[in-house]
């Protein structure tokens, strides 16, 4: 999102998981990371408020949905579940949705089947983030760009003076691995193959470098992860 220039959009039902959500973590820091990076004047994050009309709009959406859709919950149970929750809203707002290849609570085919039908769209509504990913940097000098822009979330501190290209490739294979984890197992074989079918790896490196050290996401996001970690430190120190 933020290499088109946009902010991540964040609807209401998952904000409030990611800053209500109850259990052993809940009185750590995460919930205070996620409010204060959405709160900084240069937020990538977007936080919509639904108005009653969007509300409507997404109940109805939600009262469509079949247990076809979200296999193994109770007809009864799907207008109040989270993941139809955050669908309808999405929809409502107007934006797509991305999932991984992991999530097993949705039948996304099924979904779309019935949003085509509700709202008459065409296009798929969702759709998984390797599908996605995959089209938006179809080949070329855009799925090099692809691999810079993987390998920016694997680079070196600004301090590190040199980065090796033995140890991007190091880097890019732990990042393939996190990838086929969520599925993205596409994406994480196209990287393999602009990683050999780039000529100037050095040059590569230094772009995907300077991306990092400019990105305002990734900064958010070890912003996050730093107090994650104090957090969970903090609650550890509890319990000795």
């Amino acid at each position: 999102m933020e290499q088109a220039g946009r902010r991540t959009l964040i609807v209401p039902q998952v904000w409030r998981e990611l800053t209500e959500a109850q259990g052993p973590r809940s009185r750590a820091y995460p919930k205070a990371a996620w409010r204060h990076l959405a709160a900084v004047p240069d937020s990538p994050f977007e936080l919509p408020i639904l108005t009653d009309e969007q509300e409507e709009v997404a109940y109805s959406i939600r009262a469509k949905f079949t247990t076809a859709c979200f296999p193994g919950l109770h007809p009864t149970s799907i207008h109040t579940h989270s993941d139809a929750v955050i669908v309808s809203e999405s929809l409502a707002l107007g934006t797509d949705v991305l999932v991984t290849g992991d999530i097993k609570t949705i039948d996304h085919y099924e979904i779309n089947v019935v949003i085509d039908k509700f709202m008459g769209r065409n296009a798929p509504f969702i759709t998984t983030l390797d599908d996605a990913l995959c089209r938006a940097y179809a080949g070329g000098d855009a799925a090099e760009q692809m691999l810079a822009m993987a390998l920016s979330t694997v680079a070196p501190d600004a301090d590190c003076k040199r980065w090796l290209i033995e140890d991007a490739r190091k880097s890019l294979n732990g990042l393939q691995t996190a990838m086929m984890g969520s599925r993205l197992i596409t994406m994480s074989q196209r990287l393999d193959t602009r990683w050999h079918e780039c000529r100037d790896l050095t040059t590569l490196l230094e772009r995907a470098r300077s991306m990092a050290n400019q990105s305002n996401v990734l900064h958010c996001e070890r912003v996050r992860a730093d107090m994650h970690r104090a957090g969970l430190a903090a609650l550890k120190a509890q319990h000795i």
